[in-house]
């Protein structure tokens, strides 16, 4: 399962921030339009605009209902099946710009949050964040 001995995860894992991780669930997603190779690339390319990046699901924070546990159910399949890129912006300018690789990576919705919607669903921030979200059918 992890290598010549199944009980540790191998050693560059152990390592990588916790970003880096996200960042590579997201470059190893190919799904419909989703192409997450070019979206890392892009994504760090402007690395200066983000503060963090999440791939997940559109229930895991913005409906208020239960998140599906398709995810689960894929994963010993080597499947991450979520459809929702979650980016948490420095501020307005940068959420501009982010937002319109929505067009480029064939994002079906974009949506930049207002400061008070970011705020909120983040739990309190008073740094001017911007929530960007973009969904894949």
């Amino acid at each position: 399962m992890f290598g010549n001995d199944k009980h540790r995860l191998p050693e560059h894992l152990t390592v990588a921030t916790v970003q880096e991780l996200h960042l590579e669930l997201i470059r190893r997603s190919r799904h419909n339009a989703f192409d997450g190779e070019r979206v890392v690339t892009d994504l760090l390319a402007q690395r200066d605009a983000w503060q963090a990046v999440l791939f997940d699901t559109y229930d895991l924070a913005l409906s208020g209902r239960t998140s599906s546990l398709i995810k689960l159910r894929d994963l010993a399949r080597n499947i991450y099946n979520v459809d929702t890129l979650y980016i948490l912006a420095v501020d307005e300018p940068a959420a501009q710009r982010l937002a319109a690789f929505a067009e480029p990576w064939l994002a079906d919705e974009v949506q930049i949050y207002s400061r008070e919607e970011t705020n909120n669903l983040l739990g309190g921030c008073d740094d001017g964040l911007r929530l960007v979200t973009m969904w894949w059918d």
